[in-house]
Order: structure tokens, then sequence, then C-alpha cells
């Protein structure tokens, strides 16, 4: 069943074609006809076919008739001498020739319903097929098509069907009508115009008269009338009248009418602008860019004084028009900008705080130019936000119009600070004391002491409380921060003296302890036997001990004070947990007669005494002082603040030895650190020189029953024998010592043993 009904449709590219021959481009111009016997595919249409669906051949253009009602008549034909086998025709395409495109389809004539049967030259009938079909042609006037002169019938063809019917009365039974029309042709292509004239190419106003060229005017068959010649843009009427015996291929001999135009100049673009205005308070117009007086005129906003956008129109003269075609006004906007305000304003002076609401001056401000607003005013010291905005004709140095943030400010005034004392002295009876503070304003009052070991501050509003923590001197430091409206001002101090002392030793630095044995005070606060732990941290001798903890503990106060000195607290070291210890060297209870060792001497020899012994000098350090002790030894192991509270002691011991036993040997040595004598231990002589005693007194730790046995400082659970200073009465080689169960004992000089060594703060 055939998808389309037989008859003519517009293909495609016919649209097209007729919007350009009315542009003037070309002329509606018909090429060919061709003619298939297929069936169009199933997807297609005819408007999108290119060529007839099976395509078999061409048919001869035989007439076209000029557009009636916006339809033109186009014949074809094709004739059986032309067919080589017999077809039907079910597709008839009409091609025109499109000036971009060469030729292109046109109309097709379906006829797959009724097929037209085409016969061969080999039939026993030949046969003309004569097809007509409808082209759509819109306001197109006038067509030409390539006619084939072989579809006219002429008296040859005539002659050729009457033999052919003389010897066939059936052949070409209209021959005689045939013969006829063929006359009639021939006469009328004579003497026929086919096409009625048209504007060959297109005029555009120049200013000067203009006139069309034609296309189809032959001066020999027609005769030019009506108007010929224009100056003006617009459409005019030109009549062709056929001369003598011509007529128009309608049959007529009257003129016809045929409209020619001028087209209106194009104005190549809209004006603009040229250049920029700014505002400056009077009315402006501005100039512009590609307008001719001549061609347009002006119109719309033409002058402004405020900045903004405004609105000219241009309107095309009689004989001008835009690119686009079209004569209507069109509008050109223009601009007058606005005035920059280059300097942003600023407080002008400054401002302190009164207590009372103030506002500042402002440069750089102009009322008429810019619009102020924000905080405009303010009581308080302090900064402030003020904005400032364009009024509508100016704007800021780089175009913005937004509102500008602008800061001013109210300064502090002067803060002052006053206390109610420079000095404060506090003691076990008061151990707290305040100081008032005087200050303007709500800075907050901060206090710090500069020795919170000695004393401790709090604040409360404007009263600071001192609290004492420990015996010394510190100075309280006052400071008032800025408040909201004052500055801050300079801090004042108080110095506070605290006579107070811990009743717990370990709690006490060693500089509190010396001032409690400066003040005598010492016994009345701590116990023989107290402690306070230090830190032994280097090398001494060749045995280096890494940041060791041990408690020095008290032995005696006073201790033989009109021999050795008073105002001193006598300490050992020391305990460790609890545990009396010895140092100890890692050649402990083994001979060695080389140097660095806790030995006495490096030989069996006691000769010298404790004065000139290997452990005085070298180990213990008695070669220097507490603030320049001698490198690697015990004296420079000692932390340094409490090597700054030492306090040399007037030791009396036998400094000769070599078996003497006589008082004369008993000499005085100054010493930071010592061994304890055998009578300062015992309270007895036993090995000593019997003179030593006189000069001497048991210490208070040992009198009172205290165990005599030292444990290895690395190794608690482990007792040691520790040296004691006294050299052995009767012999040369030995020094008294203390034994693993606390008796006395002697032995040779060049053995290394624990090291119990006492000083005094």
């Amino acid at each position: 069943m055939p998808l389309f009904t037989d008859g003519c449709y517009q293909c495609a590219p016919a649209e097209a074609l007729i919007a350009k021959v009315l542009a003037g481009r070309c002329t509606m111009h018909y090429t060919r006809v061709a003619v298939g016997n297929g069936s169009i595919p199933e997807g297609s249409t005819p408007a999108t076919m290119t060529e007839p669906a099976g395509y078999v051949m061409n048919a001869k253009l035989s007439g076209a008739t000029n557009p009636v009602d916006g339809e033109c008549q186009v014949t074809a034909q094709i004739t059986s001498d032309d067919v080589t086998a017999d077809f039907s025709a079910t597709g008839v395409l009409l091609y025109a020739e499109d000036p971009d495109l060469g030729e292109v389809p046109y109309t097709y004539l379906v006829l797959e319903a009724a097929p037209e049967p085409i016969k061969s030259k080999t039939s026993t009938v030949g046969k003309i097929a004569i097809f007509e079909l409808v082209a759509a042609v819109g306001a197109v006037d006038n067509v030409t098509a390539d006619i084939d002169l072989e579809t006219l019938v002429t008296a040859e063809k005539v002659a050729e069907m009457i033999a052919a019917h003389n010897s066939d009365k059936e052949a070409h039974p209209d021959i005689r009508q045939i013969a006829q029309d063929a006359l009639d042709q021939v006469e009328a292509l004579t003497h026929t115009i086919s096409t009625i004239p048209t504007q060959n190419g297109s005029l555009t106003y120049t200013g000067s008269p203009q006139s069309p060229s034609w296309n189809g005017y032959d001066p020999t068959t027609l005769t030019l009338g009506g108007t010929t010649e224009a100056t003006d843009a617009g459409t005019y009427t030109a009549t062709f009248t056929p001369k003598d015996d011509y007529q128009w291929a309608d049959g007529t001999k009257e003129a016809k009418s045929v409209q020619w135009s001028i087209g209106r100049a194009n104005i190549a673009s809209v004006p603009t602008q040229t250049g920029s205005l700014t505002y400056n308070g009077s009315a402006q117009s501005p100039t512009w860019s590609g307008y001719d007086a001549s061609k347009m005129t002006l119109g719309g906003t033409t002058s402004g004084t405020n900045a903004g956008s405004y609105a000219a129109t241009f309107t095309p003269k009689a004989n001008y028009q835009w690119t686009d075609g079209t004569t209507a006004a069109k509008e050109a906007p223009w601009t007058i900008g606005r005035a920059t305000v280059s300097t942003l304003p600023s407080q002008s002076g400054s401002l302190t705080y009164t207590g009372s609401a103030q506002s500042p001056t402002w440069a750089n401000y102009d009322t008429s130019k810019l619009t102020i607003g924000g905080a405009t005013s303010g009581t308080n010291a302090g900064t402030y936000t003020a904005t400032f905005t364009p009024t509508s004709n100016y704007q800021w140095d780089g175009g913005g119009v937004g509102p500008q943030s602008v800061n001013w400010s109210i300064g502090k005034a002067a803060g002052s600070l006053t206390l109610n004392r420079s000095s404060l002295t506090l003691n076990n009876a008061t151990r707290t004391g305040t100081i008032t503070v005087t200050r303007p304003g709500n800075g907050a009052v901060t206090a710090s002491s500069n020795n919170t070991g000695i004393a401790t501050v709090s604040v409360s509003g404007t009263t600071i409380t001192v609290t004492a923590v420990a015996y010394g001197s510190a100075t309280i430091t006052v400071k008032v921060a800025e408040g909201t409206n004052y500055t801050a001002p300079s801090s004042k101090t108080c110095s506070v003296t605290v006579n107070l002392f811990n009743a717990t030793l370990n709690s006490n630095t060693w500089a509190a302890i010396k001032a409690a044995s400066d003040a005598g005070d010492a016994a009345n606060v701590w116990s023989v036997g107290d402690t306070k732990s230090i830190r032994i941290n280097g090398k001494v001798g060749n045995f280096t001990f890494s940041n060791q903890s041990i408690d020095a503990f008290i032995v005696g106060f006073n201790h033989n004070s009109g021999k050795e000195g008073g105002q001193r607290t006598h300490f050992a070291i020391g305990k460790i947990s609890g545990k009396m210890v010895a140092l100890c060297d890692n050649q402990y209870s083994n001979e060695q007669t080389s140097s660095g060792y806790f030995n006495m001497n490096t030989s069996r020899s006691n000769v010298g005494g404790w004065n000139s012994t290997n452990m005085r000098r070298n180990i213990l350090g008695n070669t220097g002082t507490p603030t320049s002790p001698p490198a690697n030894t015990l004296l420079a192991a000692l932390p340094s603040d409490l090597r700054a509270v030492m306090k040399s002691v007037t030791k009396y011991t036998d400094n000769t030895g070599n078996g003497s036993n006589v008082a004369g040997n008993v000499t005085a040595t100054t010493d930071y650190l010592w061994l304890f004598a055998e009578f300062e231990v015992f309270g007895a002589r036993y090995y000593a020189n019997q003179y030593e005693q006189n000069s001497q007194a048991q210490y208070a730790y040992f009198s009172a029953g205290n165990s005599r046995v030292a444990y290895k400082h690395s190794s608690t659970g482990t007792a040691v024998w520790w040296w004691l200073r006294s050299a052995y009465y009767d012999g040369t080689n030995t020094f008294c010592y203390v034994n693993t169960d606390g008796s006395y004992t002697n032995d040779n000089a060049s053995w290394s043993a624990g090291v119990l060594a006492g000083f005094a703060a």
C-alpha cells in the first residue's frame, strides 16, 4: 500500500530558493524532470527525496506557465522512442537551479497509487506520456525552463504519424487533431513571448537617478513604458507591451505591469557615544560616532545634567534603513559618569576621654558629595566606625558607590596608680598583709611576686593580700591594666621581708636554711636528723654521679661552735629512703694506688695526716671554695644553691700522722667538706691521736644513739665501711674507719671505701 497520496509535493530546498528569487539573487528556472518506477522508502517523504524512487530516465521539459495564484504548471513528456524497456512510472521529480547549491529537487509528483505505463520503442503500439506537475512558487511572478524543442510536434513528426496511420488505420486515431495541434504550436511558438521581463539584480539608493536592467526584455518584441527611472528608494512600475504580431504566452497582447525597486541605502550601525561625560553640575550632551544628520533623525533624550544613563533615538530617513532591513527608530544609550571623590574623609585631630559625648571633626568631608552615617559620636574611649556614601552624582576613586567605613577614635585618658604602702614585713605571728590600690577607671589590678617561694599574692578588686611562704625577701609588683577609658599606668612595687621558716626542712630553700642559721633560729625550727633532698651530678674522681638523688641530714646545730664557728647548722651526706649511706666508687673495698679513687691516699701512708690526704684535697675539693670548686670533686658536684650557702668550718685533727700521738700534731684546717673524726662519731678515742678529742665534740646525731652503719649509695641493702679523717696514732699506714657493723677500726690509706661527708650552712 502506497505511503503517500498521489499528487505534487514541494521538496525541502524549494522554500529557500523562493526566498532567494524574491530577494533578487536569481530567477526561478527549472532545469529537468526525472522519472522512476520505485516506491518512496519507509522513513523518507517526497519532500526529502533527491531523485525519484527507482530512477529510470529523464523526461523532456515541454512547457511551463507563468505563475497564477502562487502556482505554475510544468509539463514534461516521454516518447516511446526514448524508452528501451517498458516500465510503469511511479514518481516524477522536477529540478530547479539554486545560485548557491546548483541543481536542487523542487516538486515531487507521486503516482504510486496509479502508475503511468510507459511503452518502449520495441512495442507494437508507441506512446507519448505527458506529465503535468503543479509547482508552488509563492510570490514569484515569473519562471523559466529549459524546454526541449523536440517535444514540440514538427511537420516531419506529423508526416511520420500519417505514414503509420496509412499502414494501420487504428494507429493514431486522433491524427487529425494531433496535426492541427502541431500547426497551432508552431504558430504560437513563433509569435509568443513566454517570459515577462523582470528586474535584473538590485538597485540601492545613491542620491542620483537610476534605471533597472531587465531579464527577458527584447526591445524588438516588447515596448518598455511606465516609470523607467527614479532617484529615491521605493517601488516603481514599468510596463511591457508586445509589438505587432507578438503576444504573451496566455494569448493576450495587453501591457503587463512589472514592479522594480530602488532599495534603501544601509546605515552601517547605530551611532554610539564618543568619549565620556562626567558630572559637572551643568547640562551636557554627548558627541556621537557614526551620526550623519543627512541619513537619520536624532531624538529621545539628547542632554542631561545628573550622572546616569540616558537613551537617544536614531531614525533612518526616507532613503535609508538599518542593516537588518528595518527603518524604525533604534535606541542608543549614553551616560554621564559620576564625578570622583578621590580622598576618603579622615578624623582631624584627636579626642581624649572626658566623660562626655564627643564627635570628631573630619578632613575632606563635603556634604554635597558624601552622606555620613554609622557611629558619629561617642563617650567612652575606643574606636568607632562612621560611614561615608557618595551622593547620586559622585563615586569613589575606582568606581565604587557603596558606603566606605572610616574609623575614628576617642583616646584613653592617662591612668594613675597609688599604693598605700611601699614595704611590708611578715613573720610567724603575722603571716599575711594587705596592699590597697587606688586608681581611676576600671583597669584590672594584678600583682605578682618575684619569688613565690618566699611570698605569694592574691588580688580581690583593689586589695592585694600577701602571704608569707618561707624566709626571705620578695618584691611585689602591682600593675593596673588599661581600662575602658584610662591607659595603663606605670607599675609600682612593694618590698616584702619574710622572717618565716618552714618546719619541714625539705620545704625550705638553702638560702632560708642559711638565714635561720644566721639568725640562730635553726635549732628552734628543725631537729637533728631532719633531711633536705639534693642531687649530686658530675664526676668525682673517676666516678660519675648522674643526677644522684640523696638527702643531706642535720647532725648538729652550732656544733663545737667555740672551736669550729657559730651560727652554723652541720649536715652529713647522706641518706636514701631513710638509710644512712656512704658514697662508693666502682673500686670500693679494693686497694688503689692511682689517683681518682675514694681512698685516703694513693699509698699505704698516713703521713701528713688529714690535711695532706688525697681525700681532703682531690676527692672532697678543699683546695677550692664553693664558688670556685676544683673540677672532678664532690664540692663541684653539689647543687649550686647549696654551694652558695656553705660555710667554712675549722676542724682540728692530727695533721702530721706517721704514727704520732702528741698534742702538737693536732692542728686546724679550714674545710667546706670534711670526713668525720673518730671522736665526733663514737664520742671516745680508740685509734686516733688521743689529743684530737680535746678540740672535738661528738655530733648530736651520733650521741643520740643513731646507727653508725652506712649502706652503699647505689645498693642500699649492702652495708659498707666508711672512712674517718683521724690517722692511726700507732702506725704510718692507716686511717680510722667505721666498719660495716658500725664498730671502729683502721685500715691502709690506699683502700677505696665509703665516703660520708659533712658540711655546714
